[in-house]
């Protein structure tokens, strides 16, 4: 004889709503073997309350340039489409920019050779530290307090070729400019003449 409970029907949706929750791609973060959570700036900024006080890590290119203050820095890193590749060197446009804020003692700071800028891929490094949704050490300003940093991929200095179909355009374009230019000139002194 087969015996057969029923369970309440508020039982199982809880546990429905609990499988559903485990399984959902915002708990499915990636994790670098030691248990942290790698979210994206983007799940970051999005669900700042899933992991404020958590320690994380964090990886993104180098930019801009390093601010020291006293035996601290800051460092930006940006996370985005062009992290690993930038539009110069064949990645598609991809969209914005983003990244995270760093807070991390200098001497972390040493193996940073290359800060990403118009004629440089930034050095990509890895961040782990404790996330702040609002920091109150840093007037309620989003950041990571960096704890380790490593460097996974040097940077470089970024090749911008003029290219030759390029040069054509601006030139047609330049002397479609002036040609537009040099009529309205003329019209506005056929216009003056004719007035006298």
């Amino acid at each position: 004889m087969i015996v057969c409970m029923r369970y309440p029907r508020g039982v199982l949706l809880v546990l429905a709503l609990g499988i559903l929750i485990a399984l959902s791609p915002g708990h499915a973060f990636a994790s670098n073997g030691a248990g942290d959570a790698t979210p994206s700036s983007s799940e970051l900024v999005e669900s700042p309350e899933e992991f404020d006080g958590d320690v994380i890590s964090f990886t993104g290119e180098a930019i801009g340039e390093m601010m020291t203050r006293g035996d601290m820095a800051w460092l930006h890193l940006n996370d985005d489409a062009y992290r690993d590749r930038n539009v110069e060197e064949g990645a598609p446009l991809g969209g914005y920019n983003s990244g995270m804020a760093v807070w991390v003692p200098v001497e972390l700071t040493e193996t940073i050779a290359t800060f990403g800028n118009h004629a440089h891929e930034g050095d990509i490094v890895r961040v782990t530290g404790t996330f702040n949704a609002a920091c109150p050490e840093h007037g309620g300003d989003m950041d990571i307090h960096a704890s380790s940093l490593e460097v996974v991929t040097p940077g470089h200095r970024v090749e911008d070729p003029v290219h030759p179909r390029k040069l054509v355009w601006a030139v047609a374009l330049s002397i479609l400019a002036l040609g537009a230019f040099l009529a309205d000139r003329l019209r506005a002194h056929a216009e003056d003449t004719q007035g006298m």
